[in-house]
């Protein structure tokens, strides 16, 4: 995947760390956003980026980098939500009822924001296509069905074209925090 930033395009995995607000229709929709295609970062870490960049938005899993570690990613999000941050994971549909299961702390919390992904090519050549959300089976764990044709949900959806996308501005933190450890020692 290749992908434009301000300063030019990058290939996938080139840029896990970067700023700008957030254009997607999400909760958090217009707000100073850290966007996390990484998972190695320190909670004190990735609040001093947040502060230095003026952020009110913490995004797990940009770029398709969904990642899990462990009890980690918990805590520094309980931590974030705690402070009155906005909290993104980015996150495939294959894996939702994984990621729920995970996330069941924070799953309901007001400012937690799951952003389950469906990665649907080429939508213009199918204007005949209606979505549907289903239950497990019959009358399981929903009071009913929902559907709509695809040409709706995209008339009714927030939309962000791709051009919107090329004012994030990738961050390099290359030997600050070792930087910065070392000379407090």
């Amino acid at each position: 995947m290749e992908r434009f930033y301000e300063n030019g395009m990058y290939d996938k995995g080139e840029v896990n760390l970067f700023v700008g607000d957030e254009i997607e229709h999400t909760l958090a929709h217009g707000k100073r956003t850290l966007f996390l295609a990484r998972n190695d970062l320190t909670t004190d870490q990735i609040l001093e980026l947040v502060v230095a960049n003026d952020c009110e938005h913490i995004y797990y899993g940009a770029n398709r980098m969904y990642m899990h570690s462990h009890g980690m990613q918990i805590a520094q999000m309980m931590k974030f939500l705690d402070d009155g941050y906005y909290v993104t994971v980015d996150y495939p549909y294959a894996i939702h009822t994984e990621v729920k299961k995970k996330f069941a702390l924070i799953w309901k919390r007001p400012k937690f924001i799951p952003f389950c992904s469906i990665i649907f090519p080429n939508t213009a050549e199918d204007p005949q296509v209606h979505i549907k959300i289903d239950d497990v089976d019959f009358n399981k764990t929903n009071p009913g069905v929902w559907a709509m044709s695809l040409n709706k949900v995209k008339a009714m959806a927030g939309y962000t074209q791709w051009e919107e996308y090329k004012s994030d501005r990738p961050i390099d933190i290359t030997g600050i925090f070792y930087q910065k450890e070392k000379n407090d020692a």
